[in-house]
């Protein structure tokens, strides 16, 4: 806001010393310059309030924009506060995430893919964080929709691979040897939920997983 100027007269001085001591100035601190103007001006030579309506406008204005994103702030408060709340009532349910990156512990991971058409061969290709493929998994299943199948940690050889982190990336190929658009899935029990940041985020047996990747839940 402007700075208000042509406050003629001792005690508005006054008034205006006292108020813009302050940091800021509040609606009643404008309303008190204002009101001062008035009774401190020239009667020969009025003062044109034009300019002063004016910023009383602009004022207004201005505090029921800060009222506005307050409101959103406490919306989005509210909101954030529901969605960790949802996430806790997930614990104990299984989940499927729409994301390749698992992690192999003590037990078998269950691996899935989404096919959007028919299929004519399918591999599961599990690769550590260079890229390179450790096991290939030829599933049955290729018709359009979700599937899954255990794996039991081990390589192409048979070989148990150690625990870590480790990416799911499917190939999904028609009768003509054209790729079919897929999604790779991975299936997990929640047994934790990580509150910090502004996105919960959901432990589970075969990974950590942002609440927004979850594609299902069911109990078990």
């Amino acid at each position: 806001m402007s700075t208000i100027a042509d406050i003629s007269g001792s005690s508005s001085s006054g008034q205006l010393s006292a108020i813009t001591g302050s940091s800021s100035l509040g609606k009643e601190d404008f309303l008190t310059l204002l009101v001062a103007q008035l009774q401190n001006q020239d009667p020969l030579n009025p003062s044109d309030p034009t300019e002063f309506t004016a910023q009383l406008a602009q004022y207004s204005s201005l505090e029921q924009l800060m009222s506005v994103n307050e409101n959103i702030e406490n919306l989005a408060s509210t909101s954030q506060n529901q969605q960790q709340l949802s996430a806790l009532g997930l614990i104990g349910r299984e989940v499927v995430v729409e994301q390749g990156e698992f992690q192999l512990g003590d037990s078998d991971v269950t691996l899935g893919y989404q096919l959007d058409a028919q299929a004519d061969r399918v591999e599961l290709h599990v690769q550590d964080s260079r890229g390179k493929s450790l096991a290939v998994i030829k599933p049955a299943e290729m018709t359009a929709g979700s599937h899954f199948v255990s794996w039991d940690g081990t390589d192409s050889n048979g070989l148990p691979i150690a625990k870590g982190d480790y990416t799911l990336s499917v190939l999904a190929l028609d009768a003509d040897e054209e790729g079919i658009s897929n999604q790779p899935l991975i299936k997990g029990q929640v047994t934790g939920v990580d509150l910090d940041g502004s996105q919960s985020t959901l432990v589970t047996n075969a990974g950590s997983y942002s609440l927004n990747k979850v594609k299902s839940i069911r109990e078990l």
